[in-house]
């Protein structure tokens, strides 16, 4: 059990130092934590380097281990979808129509 806390501690110091980078980012609808490609990843690994080298309290959990830190960030990014599942499965069921020329119509004259 003691194993198992310690890991979703570490886990959530990981996806913490991801939203700070802004690698990852939080769906303002559902919440949801999605990885932005569009986004350099080599901040959060730097400032995880950073924070375990100035032993940090807050990355205390890894025991200054700044590799058992990055190991952790990089597959946080890797298993991280690349939206937000609930848009994207929202615009799978309920795609946006095709509004081309939706204007247009309402200026016909009949």
């Amino acid at each position: 059990m003691e194993t198992m806390i310690a890991l979703d501690e570490k886990q959530a110091i990981a996806i913490g130092i991801a939203l700070q980078t802004q690698v990852l980012k939080t769906c303002p609808v559902h919440r949801q934590v999605y990885f932005d490609d569009d986004v350099n990843p080599a901040g959060a690994f730097a400032l995880a380097i950073e924070l375990v080298r100035k032993r940090k309290p807050y990355v205390e959990a890894f025991d200054n281990d700044e590799h058992e830190l990055t190991d952790l960030l990089g597959e946080t990014l890797r298993t991280c979808p690349q939206c937000c599942p609930e848009c994207a499965s929202s615009a799978t069921l309920n795609p946006i129509p095709n509004r081309s020329g939706f204007g247009e119509s309402a200026f016909e004259v009949r």
